[in-house]
């Protein structure tokens, strides 16, 4: 007979089909759909288990039990008892007492008293992966068929998040491996080797050193500057390996750390000049346009500049936030043509567009480069009422 549900009990579970396609993390997702469960059948109690891949439980939620209660009860099961029967079996189980079930073999200590019970197992292409049961129907002295199905669509969509996030992972994990392998190819074909010639040169040099003087002379300029260009690769692939932020919610101490990650992969001299206070000054998403567009005018200095010198600003006044990166390299000529792609401007050229700011670029060859954002800002939203 097919069951009829609710208004609720419907909005229930497109509540938890919208969390499996949110960008939540698995743990988010998978507590969700045991408050859910617990909510929409009417039990005092409700637990998920998830096996790892060594069939044990890795991971337990549960809803209905305080922190302070769980942790009095100590480690998650293990899997034994009625609860074993449910990872064993695969098949559903209620019950309206479970201690006058044979199979259950009692509670740990300082865990609640319990009655009823109603499992179900989380299945993935015909494999067990966890369990999602629930205790104490109230209002009822045992779980209904209704109840059992709703659960079963529950546990459906626990299996579905599970999987995805492990499939995730995987693909996460080749990404890696792949990655590291053209790295380590790249560094084959072009650092390593070289890194060899310049060795060979050096052999040179130890032959010819009394008899050749002159010629030593210029294989090891010739050296120096060959070592020069492996250092300017090596940096590139530091700078091309960072991670990318994700959200900014101290803008000052963010680009603290991006001027000393930049000082440190570079050996580059880099200057911070940071006039604080900027507290609520921009949004979340406003600071972390003006972060990515500092890091993207550094990373620039690293690779094209040759500087020696980077000097960051960054300042408030006169509704407006400022942002300044100058450095003493080679610059460049200014303008149209294939200097904004290179360096990345019309990238930045964006991002302040989005801001509603402005950016100016003043650079010649031999002079060095500045970069300038420009944000207008309601200072007043620095005010605070603690």
């Amino acid at each position: 007979m097919t069951a009829s549900y609710t208004v609720e009990q419907i909005r229930a579970l497109v509540d938890a089909g919208i969390a499996l396609t949110s960008q939540l993390s698995i743990e988010v997702i998978l507590q969700k759909l045991v408050e859910i469960a617990r909510s929409q059948v009417n039990s005092r109690h409700a637990a998920l288990s998830v096996l790892g891949p060594d069939g044990r439980i890795e991971r337990f939620f549960t809803s209905g039990i305080g922190d302070a209660e769980r942790a009095r009860i100590g480690l998650i099961p293990e899997g034994r008892g009625l609860l074993g029967v449910l990872l064993r079996e695969g098949e559903s189980l209620r019950l309206a007492d479970l201690s006058e079930d044979p199979r259950s073999v009692g509670f740990p200590l300082h865990h609640p008293p319990m009655k009823s019970l109603l499992g179900v197992p989380v299945l993935s292409r015909g494999r067990i992966i966890g369990n999602l049961y629930l205790t104490d129907k109230q209002g009822s002295p045992e779980f209904e068929d209704t109840d059992e199905e709703m659960v079963r669509m529950l546990a459906t969509q626990a299996a579905a998040a599970i999987e995805t996030s492990r499939l995730q992972e995987q693909l996460e994990s080749l990404a890696r491996l792949e990655e590291r392998e053209r790295i380590a190819m790249d560094l084959h074909d072009g650092v390593i080797q070289s890194v060899y010639a310049v060795a060979l040169h050096l052999e040179d040099c130890v032959e010819g050193v009394i008899e050749l003087p002159a010629d030593v002379k210029a294989t090891l300029g010739k050296a120096m500057d060959d070592l020069h260009e492996v250092i300017k690769d090596i940096r590139s692939y530091i700078f091309d390996l960072r991670p990318q932020v994700s959200e900014v919610d101290d803008l000052p101490e963010a680009i603290r750390q991006l001027a000393e990650s930049t000082r440190v992969n570079t050996l580059m001299d880099v200057q911070l000049e940071i006039a604080e206070p900027l507290d609520g000054l921009l949004d979340p998403g406003q600071a972390l346009a003006v972060f990515h567009i500092a890091q993207e005018a550094l990373n620039n200095v690293s690779k094209h500049s040759r500087a020696s010198l980077a000097r960051v600003r960054l300042t408030a006044g006169s509704g407006q936030l400022t942002l300044e990166v100058q450095d003493n390299g080679v610059g460049f000529e200014a303008g149209p043509g294939g200097a904004e792609d290179k360096h990345g401007l019309r990238n930045m050229r964006d991002r302040a567009r989005t801001l509603g700011a402005s950016l100016f670029l003043d650079s010649q060859p031999g002079h060095g480069t500045v970069v300038r954002l420009e944000v207008p800002v309601n200072e007043t939203n620095g005010d605070r009422n603690d």
